[in-house]
């Protein structure tokens, strides 16, 4: 037999299958068994037909032939011509025993590759090789994979197999269509807001809800530490204390006199004083809230955020059960792009931002129950803040029912600031007693969990009264805990030493000393620097944090700076990586909030050793340059009290130069150069006269924000006061008193004394808002007892009510307050009062 013949059964074989198809018209495998004579004779009874078929299948067969007869014969030079004649022997047994039925068909998808695979299964790689040699099971594979390929062309070409194959198509679409359709209901309906739907949500937002709870509920106590290398802090859901807040927004439009006020307005006037901040937010969906530096507004927002994520608001905020907190810290994109919606997470949690599903941030805000926290306006540049207000407005724009809260220091931010944006502005206000009172308790409390105390826990409850005794003996004292941040620096100094600092640069340096020195001297813990070297240290990285206006350094360069400090100290003998981990693990000044970033406990300490550092420096330029700037405002009047007289004169003169020059700055050089008499020591003989004129420029003052910069000048700023109030706009009426009882004290009391038989209701307001920042029975018997015989007063306290039996009888009263069981106050008055509002509420109370 020659290889031509053999190439010829191939072909045959190749024909047969296909006409067993074709002919048989059926799909059993009985038909590839039959030889081609016996297929044509059982499909065309007629003779002439079946020649004619017989021709058209020997045609098939001839051309299967010469497609393999153009490569059996060459390729493989080693192999014989009786090689090749075996090979294409086993090539036909193998298709004279291949199933084509329709299973096999459908099954192999008519796919050429996929029949030959099924194929050659009846004689394996292995064995091929080991039967016909390496060549020649090549050279099988090769001759069957086109005989396949010729076979399934020839198939599907046939006129059964185009009904065939739609039959089997629709069976196969009737048993997909039920899976499809399960699947797709399993499929999460996807909309632009979801693009990969809802079914993640309630999941991820316990989960988040759940970090922001627990990362977010401490509080640092300044002062005091930890040891095993964590920070002083403790459960700020525990230690947090309630706020006063004064509404800015609402003060010129509502306060009327008596007279002109209609009894139907009188409800809402009663919300126009100060009040609890919870009651502040409560009646505005957007608020900027301003405070001075350590007025607890981070701390606020803070709690605002777990007390949301625990759905655990009472009182004036338990409508806000439900929503969920995003807290934006300012500082942290400073000088940087402002985040979008999906990096809202970045801040505070972000950690599980690669859990989150598309589109959450965005369905929450929509959603009508997000509250936003944007803490720090002051803390990025001023050229960046109108980039703040633009986002803001972006976002109250495109999710109108969105709550929002920001804060800044006053000098960045006016009471207008956000106006045009829909936002109400309040103020948080200073400490009252019974607020100082409030805190020293809870920090005492909170401070007994602190391993690192410097006195016996049992002695804790004997400080804390005796304290809260200096506080009531020395007016000085409640005077410079006018703050959360100044407060807690007294509790902490309270444990340390008998005697407390009398004004607030005292105060920083006495803390400053605690903090870095005399806890581990104490302890005889042995410290790898002296108290003088790590202050340098750290004046070097204040420095170089303000004078970059950054508000954080990455650590790396916080590396470098302390590395070159220590270049210049020839007797230290340790690494800088070392001594930086030594200030961050007890100095309890410096931090790392999130790895690899580095930043102050409090941005008043920074203000603080940037102006010592000045001072050192002698860069008085610096300071006159950026004395107009409200990020420089503290550390230029800080720096007054650090520097000697030579350079004290000379800030001086350069910031009074300044505002005679710049016409546009004047009243706000000159605000800052009154406010610098806070801090000196002495004023140069030969400035007097200037610093005088400026407050004289100054008084009366035009609005609060003036009245709030006077009074941080203190006791200087009373003697100029006017005498009488007369002739005075309402504007400047107000200010004037608050500026007398913003600087508290017995002095204070006299000029308030002298203002209180004035007649204008704002006046009686204002004395209203005084009487909680003073003892209650002094004020009353030295200040209240002058008021006009048709006053009106508010009042706040239990302690309030008593008192009111020793004024003058009153026409109005507007009393605020949680409970009410006794109301025996009115009787005094009971004749003259003719109008009466009594705002009782289930707030927190005082």
């Amino acid at each position: 037999m020659s290889v031509e013949v053999a190439a010829i059964r191939v072909g045959g074989s190749v024909a047969q299958l296909a006409v067993g198809r074709w002919v048989a018209g059926r799909s059993g495998r009985d038909a590839a068994g039959k030889d081609l004579v016996e297929l044509i004779k059982t499909g065309f009874p007629d003779e002439i037909r079946r020649r004619d078929a017989q021709r058209q299948l020997d045609g098939i067969a001839d051309s299967v032939a010469k497609r393999i007869l153009t490569f059996v014969p060459h390729e493989f030079r080693d192999l014989t011509d009786g090689d090749r004649i075996a090979i294409l022997h086993e090539v036909t047994r193998t298709l004279e025993s291949a199933d084509l039925s329709d299973e096999a068909l459908f099954a192999a998808d008519a796919d050429a590759v996929k029949l030959a695979r099924g194929l050659r299964s009846r004689l394996p790689a292995r064995r091929a090789e080991f039967e016909l040699g390496e060549a020649g099971a090549r050279l099988y594979e090769v001759t069957l994979d086109e005989c396949c390929d010729c076979l399934a062309r020839i198939i599907v070409h046939l006129p059964q197999f185009g009904p065939r194959a739609s039959v089997e198509m629709l069976g196969r679409l009737s048993g997909m269509s039920e899976q499809v359709g399960a699947v797709l209901a399993r499929l999460p309906v996807r909309t632009l807001d979801a693009p990969e739907g809802e079914s993640e949500d309630d999941e991820f937002t316990r989960r988040y809800l759940a970090s922001i709870s627990e990362s977010l509920d401490t509080l640092e106590l300044f002062g005091v530490r930890f040891e095993r290398f964590t920070r002083p802090q403790t459960t700020l859901s525990v230690a947090y204390i309630s706020l006063n807040a004064s509404d800015e927004g609402r003060r010129d439009r509502h306060r009327l006199t008596p007279q002109a006020v209609p009894v139907s307005d009188w409800r809402d006037e009663a919300s126009t004083g100060t009040v609890r901040v919870e009651a502040a937010l409560r009646d505005q969906r957007l608020m900027l809230l301003r405070g001075e530096a350590g007025s607890g507004k981070s701390t606020l927002l803070r709690w605002l955020a777990i007390t949301a994520a625990r759905g655990s608001f009472s009182g004036p905020l338990s409508e806000w059960n439900g929503c969920v907190p995003f807290v934006i810290k300012l500082r942290s994109h400073a000088g940087g792009p402002l985040p979008r919606p999906e990096e809202f997470l970045d801040d505070v949690a972000g950690n599980l931002a690669g859990l989150m599903p598309r589109g959450w941030v965005h369905r929450r805000l929509t959603s009508g129950r997000a509250l936003l926290l944007v803490d720090g306006v002051d803390e990025v540049t001023s050229a960046q803040r109108q980039t703040v207000r633009q986002w803001l407005k972006a976002i109250v724009t495109e999710f109108r029912n969105i709550r929002i809260v920001v804060t800044s220091r006053p000098a960045a931010a006016g009471s207008d600031w956000l106006r045009a944006e829909g936002f109400g502005t309040a103020f948080l206000e200073q400490l009252s007693p019974a607020d100082l009172r409030t805190l020293v308790q809870h920090w005492h409390n909170a401070v007994r969990d602190c391993p690192d105390l410097p006195c016996p826990l049992d002695r804790i409850p004997s400080y804390e009264a005796r304290l809260l005794a200096r506080f009531e003996a020395a007016p000085h004292l409640r005077t410079l805990a006018s703050n959360p941040l100044l407060a807690a620096m007294l509790c902490a100094l309270n444990l340390d030493r008998e005697a407390l600092p009398r004004d607030r640069m005292g105060l920083y340096a006495a803390a400053l000393e605690m903090l870095i020195e005399t806890r581990d001297t104490k302890r005889g813990i042995p410290s790898v620097l002296e108290r003088e070297q790590k202050v340098r240290i750290l004046q070097d990285i204040a420095w170089h944090i303000s004078t970059s206006a950054r508000v954080e350094l990455p650590k790396p360069m916080v590396e470098r700076l302390v590395a070159n400090r220590l270049d210049s100290m020839p007797q230290v003998r340790v690494s800088a990586n070392v001594v930086l981990d030594e200030l961050l693990q007890r100095s309890g000044i410096l931090r790392e909030p999130v790895p690899g970033r580095i930043d102050f406990v409090h941005r008043t300490v920074q203000e603080y050793l940037t102006a010592k550092h000045a001072a050192d420096l002698g860069d008085m330029d610096l300071l006159v340059k950026n004395a107009h700037r409200d990020t420089w405002r503290e550390t230029v009047i800080m720096a007054a009290g650090h520097v000697n007289e030579p350079l004290r004169r000379e800030l001086l003169t350069g910031i009074l130069t300044r505002a005679h020059a710049e016409k546009p700055r004047a009243r706000a050089l000159k605000l800052v150069a009154v406010a610098c008499l806070e801090t000196l020591p002495s004023v140069p003989e030969d400035l007097q006269r200037d610093l005088d004129q400026c407050l004289d420029d100054l008084i009366p003052p035009r609005n609060d924000a003036a009245a709030r910069s006077l009074a941080t000048a203190g006791e200087p700023v009373l003697a100029r006061l006017p005498d009488t109030l007369d002739g005075l706009n309402s504007a400047a009426l107000e200010a004037t008193v608050r500026t007398a009882w913003l600087v508290n004290g017995p002095d204070s009391l006299e000029v308030l004394a002298r203002y209180a038989s004035h007649p204008n209701s704002l006046v009686q307001w204002e004395l209203s808002e005084a009487w909680r920042y003073f003892d209650c029975d002094e004020f009353t018997e030295r200040v209240l007892t002058h008021l006009p015989a048709d006053a009106r007063l508010w009042a706040y306290r239990r302690e309030h009510f008593k008192a009111l039996g020793r004024v003058p009888r009153l026409t109005g009263l507007t009393v605020n307050i949680d409970e009410i069981d006794d109301f025996s106050f009115l009787d005094r008055h009971a004749e003259t009062l003719i109008r009466l509002h009594l705002n009782v509420h289930s707030s927190i109370t005082d």
